[in-house]
């Protein structure tokens, strides 16, 4: 029995080729959609499954005056000293060395300048997030000067050696730190936000200056992301005791240093790590997966009610078809069967397009999976059992009404051609505009929230930030604090370049994908209370290479006694004052800094984002180069920076440049912007697609039931224009019914999207217009197609009597 049900079925396809294929290729995209989709939600939520008593293990976060994943790096060690409700603290210090010195078997030192995945930590890491060990102990990491590798960096640095052979051999760190192997962890197996290849011993630190420096060993007012903690509390323990025990802490030690950062650290669950966006800046927000899996539906659903459309007008030329069946004897379940075996057919072809496709479609979403996606890694019964479960239940959905239509015809009326007094008939061709509408609303709304994302992205692009970012390059020094003496030879080396508009050594520039903060105690307070500040360093020069105007005073001085400092217009309201001449000799830390100068407002980070107070203050430390090129001869930018790559190897010969134009970093800024962007016009394009291939078909059926009408007009004088736009108005008048119905559909997501933004463009009518006769255009385009061809017709052929 099935098997007849699959020759009928193979048969009526087979003779409708081009309804199949369009039916095929409208269900393969949106099935090729949501595999892509469903591969990046099963990505995303593998993370830190694995993790044994994953509900007892939490990452510290400060959600207190600013937001930060971060912690003070004194405090983890009173954790682990003090706090006796907790199995494991395991610090995460995030190494701003990237260097390392491999001596191989042969005596030969090579040098690898770009390990930008070591950790400082101690044993209890492993305790938290257990490896196979390959060779060593964990317990090795609780000693000064050890170091533990991956297979991957063993292989790297080693090339053939076995994980015991290893053991002992030497490593340079910071250039002159040795550290000795002690171990081999086999590489990372599952997915996790704390997955690193090189695993430094925590008690390395105290025992050099400069790491104790580069790493705020003893600092209680420094908070930086670089720097995190994984605690494992004991059973028993509730997260508000240890959120209320860390609280104690900080008022133990912190505040008794007179540090008054408002501070509030809670424990963050490690099943909610990689989703928020508060404390993570390259996390996976929730919102992007659920905007995904709906336009995957969205695409999905187009493409099933194509089939539907097609279907339901369809029904007409198998009435008859109907009616004998039931005249000889089947059952409406039989019937119904038949069509859904028909569906199957067609969901099955799709399903197996979309395997095809898929490589095609993962370069479409390329900027929103996340590049270690691997398929091999990916659970492969997990995605066969979602195509089957989707293959079933879109064949339910897609089959199951048209099915239900083309059963529902009575044999007397099809077999006397009286299908016009079929309720079924008229009920289901007011669905079809319904669900053509619904199509081109989804393809009109997709339209106008590209064209504003674009405007958008433009606008924040191209908008004055109150400094110079063309023509800046930034250099950044090898081992950051540790070579500001390098930094500063390298710095006079290049002010001899003639090419170099201006040259100034600090910190980062003055807008920055992440935080710098400070809190600094204000000696004018009467409670000497402490503000915080975003804060920029520097020499005298960093205002001549970002062109930043000061409303008040003068440029900073680098002196011995005191730091001199200037603040922005909008750190004038965290002191209290309005005139920015007043701001001038206000000390900070018993008179340690003193005020000089007043800057005007700039931009600290992305659009996103308010202007905010900042200090500048003046330094001869520093890890960046800032460099003011020649705007007016970009021709000469190259001659420039490979004399500036010759002057850095000559001070830092074993490093490799790492030079950002400044302007392609605020670029990146607006990555996530640009992604969204470029789905919303693949988005776009496939929605068209669809809804044009069905539009095309409906064409079809409309020009073929309107034959004889067609013959009749033009033997009656009718003009091919004419009858083109006959054929043309019922279907654009759903299009245009649809382009008012997305204007405000679109109108509230994009004004809502837009309010994420502290600076935004406007929505003009223009681009509701635009988007309009732009689809509407179309439209025309693709009915006229088949319209024109049939207007054309010669009326003898379709009037001559069967």
């Amino acid at each position: 029995m099935i098997g007849t049900s699959l020759k009928t079925a193979y048969r009526f396809l087979k003779k409708h080729k081009l309804i199949t294929c369009i039916n095929v290729m409208s269900l393969a995209i949106g099935i090729t959609a949501t595999l892509v989709i469903f591969l990046m939600v099963q990505y995303d939520y593998s993370f830190d499954r694995h993790v044994p008593n994953q509900e007892h293990v939490y990452r510290v976060v400060n959600n207190g005056e600013f937001k930060n994943a971060g912690v003070y790096v004194p405090l983890v060690r009173t954790m682990e000293d003090e706090l006796v409700n907790l199995d494991a603290v395991a610090p995460i210090y995030r190494s701003q060395v990237q260097k390392l010195k491999i001596t191989s078997a042969t005596n030969k030192i090579q040098i690898f300048p770009k390990e930008q995945r070591i950790i400082l930590t101690n044993s209890q890491y492993f305790n938290i997030l257990p490896r196979k060990w390959l060779s060593g102990n964990p317990l090795s990491l609780n000693t000064a000067g050890n170091i533990v590798l991956t297979e991957k960096t063993l292989e790297k640095f080693y090339g053939n050696e076995s994980p015991a052979d290893v053991i002992g051999k030497t490593i340079v760190y910071a250039d002159s730190i040795p550290l000795q192997v002690v171990g081999v962890v086999e590489n990372a197996r599952h997915n996790s936000d704390f997955n690193f290849d090189s695993f430094i011993s925590e008690e390395t630190i105290p025992q050099n200056n400069k790491l104790k420096e580069m790493f705020n060993w003893e600092a209680w007012n420094s908070i930086s992301d670089s720097y995190q903690v994984l605690i494992k509390t004991k059973r028993g323990t509730t997260q508000k005791a240890v959120e209320s025990n860390i609280a104690n802490l900080l008022n133990k030690y912190k505040n008794k240093n007179g540090k008054t950062f408002k501070d509030k650290l809670l424990l963050q669950p490690l099943s909610e790590v990689h989703f928020d966006t508060t404390f993570n800046f390259g996390a996976t927000k929730p919102e992007t997966l659920r905007n995904l899996i709906l336009l995957a539906i969205f695409l999905l659903a187009l493409g099933a009610v194509n089939f539907i459309n097609l279907s339901t007008a369809q029904s007409i030329e198998r009435a008859k078809e109907v009616g004998i069946r039931k005249t000889l004897g089947s059952s409406k379940f039989t019937l119904i069967k038949q069509f859904l075996v028909e569906t199957f057919l067609i969901t099955l072809t799709a399903t197996l397009l979309a395997v095809l496709l898929l490589p095609l479609f993962l370069r479409v979403f390329e900027g929103f999976i996340p590049p270690n996606l691997n398929l091999e890694l990916l659970d492969k019964k997990a995605i066969i059992l979602f195509l089957f479960t989707q293959l079933i239940v879109l064949t339910l959905l897609a089959g199951f009404y048209p099915a239900w239509v083309l059963t529902g015809y009575a044999p007397v009326l099809a077999l006397k051609n009286q299908l016009g007094k079929n309720t079924n008939l008229s009920r289901s061709a007011w669905i079809r505009k319904a669900l053509t509408i619904f199509q081109f609303v989804m393809a009109q709304a997709f339209l106008i929230c590209v064209l504003i994302v674009v405007r958008q992205i433009n606008y924040v692009t191209h908008k004055d930030m109150g400094f110079q970012k063309d023509a800046i390059v930034n250099i950044y020094i090898p081992g950051a604090f540790q070579n500001s003496a390098k930094g500063a030879v390298l710095k006079n080396e290049l002010k001899k370049l003639t090419d170099i508009k201006a040259i100034s050594f600090g910190n980062i520039a003055p807008a920055m994908n992440g935080w710098m903060t400070t809190a600094i105690i204000y000696d004018q307070s009467p409670n000497k209370e402490s503000l915080t500040f975003d804060s920029r360093s520097g020499d005298e020069n960093y205002l001549d290479v970002y062109q930043i105007p000061l409303l008040a005073g003068r440029n900073v001085r680098l002196l011995d006694s005191t730091s001199e400092m200037l603040i922005n217009r909008k750190g004038l309201e965290l002191l209290h004052i309005k005139d920015p001449q007043d701001a001038l000799g206000k000390t900070f830390e018993n008179g340690q800094n003193i005020i000089v100068g007043v800057m005007e407002d700039f931009d600290l980070a992305s659009a996103r984002q308010a202007v905010k107070p900042v200090l500048y203050t003046g330094s001869k430390e520093g890890y960046v180069l800032h460099i003011a090129l020649d705007q007016s001869h970009p021709e000469n930018w190259k001659n420039t920076i490979d004399k500036i790559t010759s002057s850095y190897k000559s001070v830092f010969p074993d490093d490799e440049l790492d030079l950002r134009f400044v302007d392609e970093v605020i670029q990146n800024f607006y990555t996530q912007e640009k992604q969204l962007s470029k789905l919303l016009s693949w988005a776009v394009g496939l929605s068209i697609l669809i809804a044009g291939l069905g539009l095309f078909g409906l064409a079809i059926f409309t020009a073929n039931q309107r034959t004889k009408e067609i013959g009749i007009r033009k033997v009656l004088g009718a003009s091919v224009f004419q009858i083109t736009f006959l054929l043309l108005r019922n279907l654009l008048s759903l299009v245009a019914v649809a382009c008012l119905v997305a204007f405000p559909i679109a109108y509230y997501f994009m004004q809502s999207w837009l309010n994420d933004f502290v600076y935004r463009t406007t929505i003009s009518p223009w681009i509701f217009g635009l988007s309009a006769v732009g689809l509407i255009a179309f439209a025309s385009l693709v009915l006229s197609t088949k319209s024109v061809f049939a207007a054309k017709a010669n009326p003898i052929n379709s009037l001559r009597d069967e």
